[in-house]
């Protein structure tokens, strides 16, 4: 069975995306999207519309150290793009140097999300969840506040695009999360090996290995595909045709307010280490984690045995995402 067909057999991916390839340019709601062909804009609050001017002042905002309390720290320290938007450690540090309690995930399509962070469901606004890095104390990530406002305010080039974003108004806390959310919401790619077989038909990358792989993941038999669905292949997102499957899932509990978000795979292999505390640091690892049956009391996770061939055709699928 080809790629395409494994997982339209599935019921996975069944309705979400094109059957033609490349890369499209067009404006929707005054803004002037590049997406992959087929995939319409992510929803954008009302109460915060794209533009470029935005884009521009968010895309600066986001590599600036000044947005942390003592100039250590900024989104790009924790969201490097030369680490897929992730920082390659275990658990990130914060400006003041406090480990935070999560894995770093990537920001790569997080536009596309209905809810944020690994346990909170109710957070369904990218602009919520920016000023928990931003502003919150439990970690201190970067102690953003006012002081670190009249840093940027009183920067010529800052005050510059900060005018062609917003007018008159008055730089703050406000319009930089604004202007952070806007950038953030451009972080979408759809370009891996798995993306141009499926929806692209170009089967150069991924190998008859890969799309082994592919039908043991979205098998009953493992049941990856259960929790990591999807255009993303994490819980919910707000794409038109996602299948309906839970966000969080604590494995050993039912109480959602006790559960980790099934995590996007968009890009996993070069996300290490693993698990939403990172204790993980390769994918054969994590593989191994779940043929055990998962975590502690994981009731609703089945051990299963792999052949080192089945092993090795997981990786290169996982490889491949």
């Amino acid at each position: 069975m080809g790629a395409r067909s494994v997982v339209l057999a599935a019921g996975i991916l069944v309705g979400m995306l094109v059957l033609g390839g490349g890369v499209r340019s067009g404006r929707a709601d005054g803004y002037r999207w590049t997406l992959p062909e087929g995939l319409g804009p992510p929803p954008v609050p009302p109460d915060n519309p794209m533009s470029e001017e935005k884009v521009a002042l968010g895309r600066r905002l986001f590599a600036d150290v000044r947005l942390s309390f003592n100039r250590t720290t900024s989104c790009a320290t924790c969201h490097d793009p030369a680490r897929e938007l992730t920082d390659g450690l275990p658990r990130a540090i914060g400006a003041s140097g406090e480990p935070h309690a999560r894995n770093t995930p990537s920001l790569w399509n997080v536009a596309y999300n209905v809810t944020y962070t690994w346990i909170d469901q109710g957070l369904d606004r990218l602009e919520d969840q920016l000023r928990l890095p931003l502003t919150g104390t439990s970690p201190v990530e970067m102690g953003f506040g006012p002081g670190q406002v009249d840093v940027l305010a009183a920067d010529p080039e800052i005050a510059v695009l900060h005018r062609a974003a917003f007018g008159d108004a008055p730089l703050d806390e406000t319009t930089v999360v604004q202007a952070l959310a806007s950038y953030v919401r451009t972080l979408i790619r759809m370009d891996s090996a798995f993306d141009r077989r499926l929806y692209w038909d170009d089967p150069s990358d991924f190998d008859a290995t890969a799309a082994s792989g592919m039908a043991l993941f979205f098998s009953e038999r493992l049941g990856c595909g259960h929790c990591h669905a999807g255009l993303h292949l994490s819980g919910p997102t707000a794409e038109p045709g996602r299948a309906v499957m839970p966000v969080f899932h604590r494995t050993a509990v039912s109480d959602s307010s006790e559960s980790f978000r099934a995590p996007s795979l968009r890009f996993v292999g070069r996300t290490a280490p693993y698990m939403h505390d990172g204790s993980l640091a390769t994918l054969a690892e994590v593989v191994a984690f779940y043929e055990r049956g998962g975590g502690r009391d994981a009731e609703r996770l089945r051990p299963f045995a792999l052949s080192p061939a089945e092993r090795a055709a997981l990786l290169a699928f996982l490889a491949s995402l």
